[in-house]
């Protein structure tokens, strides 16, 4: 293994101004990789909003994306937190200077991911009709919607590789290479999906070009992510001698046991968001897609700081491996410092600039107009949003990981989807009140971790 040979355990503690150019040096690429992986699909959502002749109106695809993305959005939040369990133990490995573990966790977390993405693939494929009726969408965006998750399917395996590399890199602190792996995803994205969507090179596919650009741009990046990994560097090896490559249920189960709630936490979330959907569509597709123009923009505003979430798994998890407790109270203590700035912005664009913002997303008035209150909502909590995921990071980086998702539970079906049933119930009720409800839930559930992480004293 070449390349990743990390300092010798201390106690020491480096001078401020060095722990500071380690943060910035892993969070500006996860910043970048943050802006590539979303620029494919602000620019897609930008294109399916001015598209009024295949079949739908561009409301009506904007719809089908909606729907579709949320269900296809679970399997990525599995293949994510298993990837985040990789990150993990390799930054304890790491901090320990167990150079051997490393390549055992990281062998193992590659044959994990293969065999999960295979089995979404089949299962998603089969309960893509059911869960898309949950929706009662009209027949014509349930048929679409169907396809395009049935499409998607097809990348899931290669989608796992990639967050398998990704979760193994940053646990190394290397988060310049998956920022190419996300570059390299949206190149393909755009380049193969406006042909596809607007017929350049035959009949127009609408929002099922972009499924099938999603999976050429996720094979394209996977076998990236393989070379990074095996290919002249060698951070991962196979190794005949002791048989590494022999699937390891104890190793497996180790990544599992913090990829699990974390995807756990994410996927209930995306649960909510059908449950919160169906009630959304109750208000019209325009409000509908309102939700869903305001969420992209949200990403916009919110990629750079929940960079810090991150930093924050891989360098307290190398402070807990390498038993520094001390290191590993600097580490939070520099990283909220950081991360102040960019929070700043982000709520600035949020709050006063919301309009300007959807204008990238969207040229339908009514859409903006709507969109900007959500928008607004989500700039005031932007603090409270980033201060939660660096708490939530040092929980995970000692191995807590139940705990975040027992917050994100608790606020999720006893607070939000309880709240929105209640709100939607009223007559004179409109999707504001539910975006209200969100704001109730964030704020909750950042009062939750912040007293849970100082109880705990991890460092």
């Amino acid at each position: 293994m070449t390349n990743i040979a990390p300092q010798a355990a201390s106690q020491q503690i480096p001078e401020t101004k060095d722990i500071r150019k380690q943060i910035l040096w892993l969070a500006i690429p996860i910043v970048f990789e943050s802006i590539f992986a979303l620029s494919g699909n602000v620019i897609f959502i930008a294109l399916l909003s001015r598209i009024d002749s295949v079949g739908l109106d561009s409301i009506g695809h904007l719809a089908v994306n909606g729907m579709a993305t949320i269900i296809t959005g679970i399997v990525w939040w599995i293949l994510k937190g298993m990837g985040i369990g990789a990150t993990v133990r390799i930054a304890q490995a790491y901090g320990a200077n167990d150079y051997d573990r490393i390549n055992r966790i990281s062998i193992q977390s590659l044959e994990l991911q293969i065999f999960l993405g295979l089995l979404c693939s089949v299962s998603l494929y089969f309960l893509a009709g059911p869960l898309i009726s949950f929706y009662s969408p009209e027949a014509e965006s349930l048929q679409l919607a169907i396809r395009y998750i049935r499409i998607c399917c097809l990348g899931f395996p290669f989608l796992g590789l990639t967050h398998a590399a990704t979760g193994i890199l940053q646990g190394l602190g290397d988060t310049k290479t998956p920022m190419k792996f996300s570059a390299i995803l949206n190149l393909v994205f755009i380049v193969t999906g406006v042909p596809l969507i607007f017929g350049w090179l035959g009949e127009p596919l609408g929002v099922i070009g972009s499924a099938y650009a999603l999976i050429l741009g996720q094979m394209a990046t996977a076998c990236f992510g393989l070379y990074a990994l095996f290919g002249s560097r060698k951070v991962v090896y196979i190794s005949r001698e002791n048989k590494n490559y022999i699937p390891d249920p104890k190793l497996m189960f180790s990544v599992a046991s913090i990829g699990i709630p974390t995807s756990l936490e994410n996927i209930f979330w995306q649960l909510s968001a059908m449950v919160i959907g169906r009630i959304m569509l109750g208000y019209g597709e325009l409000s509908y897609a309102a939700n869903q123009i305001g969420l992209k923009a949200e990403e916009i505003a919110l990629m750079p700081a929940s960079s810090f979430g991150i930093v924050t798994v891989t360098l307290c998890g190398r402070a807990i491996g390498a038993n520094n407790k001390l290191l590993g109270k600097t580490y939070i203590r520099e990283i909220k410092k950081s991360s102040t700035s960019v929070v700043l912005f982000g709520a600035i664009l949020l709050v006063v600039f919301p309009k300007q913002l959807l204008r990238i997303l969207s040229n339908n008035s009514e859409i903006i107009e709507l969109a900007a209150v959500y928008l607004r909502f989500m700039g005031l909590s932007l603090p409270l949003t980033v201060l939660s995921q660096i708490y939530m990071g040092a929980l995970k980086s000692a191995g807590m990981a139940k705990i975040p998702l027992f917050v994100a539970m608790t606020g999720i079906w006893l607070i939000r989807v309880p709240l929105s049933f209640l709100a939607a119930s009223f007559e004179q009720s409109t999707i504001i009140w539910l975006w209200v409800v969100v704001l109730i839930d964030l704020i909750v559930r950042f009062f939750a971790t912040f007293i849970i992480y100082r109880r705990k004293q991890i460092f």
